[in-house]
């Protein structure tokens, strides 16, 4: 090989290198631009200004005496891929046995929302208490009348307590409760919905998210509550708008309600021959309100 093809060569590749670079790093700025669109489209979703739209009111459907299913669909005015619904499994706790469901953190990466609910043999399980990233749970449980966590007296988002005394379920303020002959109970929170009539100032009003809570109605029944956004969802003024709403404009009208941890958190499961509900978490989590069969009594 000539000195001259020697420098011709060299110099080619050189050139390409140099063309390489250049399209890599266009590359990597459209890449990188794209990826800063996503980022920006995501934030925006989660703090929703386009208004809130009925899709479906549904209607209680009865899938066992004591037990009602209804699902509430929506989407956003003038959003593309913003329709999302909010399950609602109504429980007669004179019928159904109401019991709180604690997950060691040690056996939380074997266990998916299916395989506990076989585990403990629970029809439906709904997310509950708040936690921390160690899975450390925050708050009230009191589980088959045994303090499994205390009551925290302080916190913006643990000003509820639900519990189940006599077969008879309640809703409380912190500092209204009387842990005496409790025998399931959790805490969460903010309030949602009290006496009524929906709550209306909240930290963070216009976030929207996935969304759970726990609620009672005028009866006594339980409800457990949860949406299945990906992409949005909804504020927690929305949510206890909906809950208090009579149920002649759509909503649910109840008489209490408390929010429980959301996000990415949520996470509910129904496992009945008559219907199903699953909604997943995206993290793994420790503690639950979950529906069982009464115990069956021998005479």
């Amino acid at each position: 090989m000539s000195r001259r093809t020697r420098i011709l060569l060299i110099l080619f590749i050189v050139l390409l290198v140099i063309f390489l670079s250049v399209v890599a790093s266009i590359e990597l700025g459209v890449r990188q631009r794209v990826t800063d669109r996503v980022y920006a489209y995501l934030e925006s979703r989660k703090q929703e200004a386009a208004p809130l739209v009925f899709a479906g009111r549904g209607e209680w459907r009865e899938l066992q005496p004591g037990l009602d299913l209804r699902e509430l669909t929506f989407r956003r005015k003038g959003r593309w891929w913003s329709g999302f619904s909010l399950e609602l499994l109504r429980v007669d706790p004179q019928r159904w046995a109401l019991r709180m469901v604690v997950v060691p953190p040690d056996d939380l990466p074997a266990i998916d929302l299916d395989a506990l609910a076989v585990q403990t043999g629970a029809v439906a399980l709904l997310n509950a208490n708040y936690f921390e990233p160690d899975f450390k749970v925050m708050g009230l449980v009191i589980e088959d009348s045994k303090l499994i966590f205390p009551l925290r007296k302080e916190g913006n988002i643990h000003h509820g307590v639900w519990y189940l005394k006599g077969g008879e379920s309640f809703l409380v303020h912190r500092t209204n409760f009387i842990a005496e002959g409790v025998e399931q109970a959790f805490q969460a929170g903010p309030w949602l919905v009290t006496d009524g009539e929906a709550e209306t100032h909240f930290r963070n009003a216009p976030l929207v998210a996935r969304r759970s809570a726990v609620a009672v109605d005028r009866k006594g029944r339980v409800l457990l509550i949860a949406s299945d956004a990906l992409l949005g969802g909804l504020s927690l003024p929305e949510l206890a708008a909906l809950l208090a709403m009579p149920e002649s404009k759509g909503g649910v009208e109840v008489w209490r309600a408390i929010n429980c941890d959301g996000g990415t958190s949520t996470q509910m499961l129904l496992r009945h021959p008559q219907a199903s509900v699953r909604i997943r978490s995206t993290i793994h989590v420790p503690v639950y309100l979950g529906v069982f069969h009464q115990p069956a009594i021998l005479h």
